[in-house]
């Protein structure tokens, strides 16, 4: 049994995923864990983890009660271990939109009298998508929908996950997805200032997702993988299939655009064992090769062609003649 694990990155449209889930899927096949105060966590986890602190019980507890979702404001780390880097699902949102957001969540909701410099200038505040995925990598993660692109977010998600959750817009505060923010000059440099890794992040979020989503148009499978290592004597990297899928991905290697090797993706990969991946990490590959500085590298999904790395080769100083 799978149970797919809901990163809530706050004002990402994710009430609206949850709200819809729940709907979809049943309220009792869904396991929150919103902190130990709050009275949206469940008995489950309250016993498990608040109380008991043991995370192993909490992952027998909801398999044994038939869950399909576990979700909650957390980082993508907290459960990975127990439920599977290709389980975790999540929505990010522009970094800035996003926090004017949330700024008016907490004046709204939570009473907070403080003014939105005041609230955006808190460490705690910045960088917030990039943070929630501290330890696991971007491109590891089962599914990273795009606030802006909801509703095809949605038709890629239900597609992945069978769950059938409907399109709605919940907890905007009277306002809708595609709402912008207006930003003051100075308030634009200091955000801008504040959030530089989360504005970096959400860019290469976007190009991930138009690469599945053009995948997805074509009805073509998605891959997540990474070119990881480009050495004079060869190179390697790691993949599997997005979805139940348990078959090896296989990796063509081309060197200055020539087709050097064919490789299969199914050797043990130790160091992402941590992230519980799939095929129970034997995801990764490596081609024997002779680099020389210069060389450009490639690596894509024989397949389909989607790309999973592009690097030029560069000798260490002195190593070469």
């Amino acid at each position: 049994m799978t149970i797919r694990l809901f990163v809530h990155i706050p004002k990402t449209a994710g009430t609206s995923f949850r709200l819809g889930a729940e709907q979809a899927l049943g309220a009792d096949r869904i396991v929150y864990d919103y902190g130990a105060q709050s009275p949206e966590t469940s008995v489950i986890a309250q016993k498990h983890i608040y109380q008991n602190q043991d995370f192993w019980a909490f992952y027998s507890a909801c398999y044994e009660s038939g869950a399909a979702l576990v979700g909650g404001h957390m980082n993508c780390n907290r459960f990975v271990n127990g439920f599977g880097v290709e389980n975790i699902i999540t929505f990010v949102r522009e970094p800035l939109q996003r926090i004017a957001s949330e700024y008016q969540h907490f004046v709204r909701v939570k009473g907070y009298k403080g003014s939105f410099r005041e609230f955006y200038s808190q460490s705690r505040m910045h960088n917030r998508l990039s943070r929630a995925f501290k330890e696991v990598p971007l491109i590891s993660a089962g599914f990273v929908g795009v606030t802006e692109r909801y509703n095809e977010s949605l038709d890629m998600l239900n597609e992945l996950t069978g769950f059938g959750v409907s399109r709605r817009e919940d907890n905007l505060g009277g306002g809708s997805i595609g709402r912008t923010h207006h930003f003051g000059e100075e308030e634009l440099r200091e955000l801008k200032e504040f959030n530089r890794t989360d504005l970096i992040f959400y860019r290469r979020c976007l190009v991930l997702f138009e690469e599945r989503w053009q995948l997805f148009c074509k009805g073509q499978p998605y891959v997540h993988g990474l070119l990881t290592q480009v050495k004079a004597s060869h190179v390697g990297g790691w993949a599997w299939w997005a979805g139940l899928s348990d078959q090896p991905v296989v990796v063509d290697i081309a060197v200055n655009g020539q087709l050097q090797g064919r490789v299969i993706a199914r050797d043990f990969a130790a160091h992402l064992c941590r992230l519980n991946p799939p095929r129970g990490g034997y995801v990764s590959f490596q081609l024997p090769l002779k680099l020389t500085s210069g060389d450009r590298v490639s690596c894509t999904v024989s397949e389909t062609g989607q790309l999973l790395g592009d690097s030029v080769f560069s000798a260490p100083t002195g190593t070469e003649s």
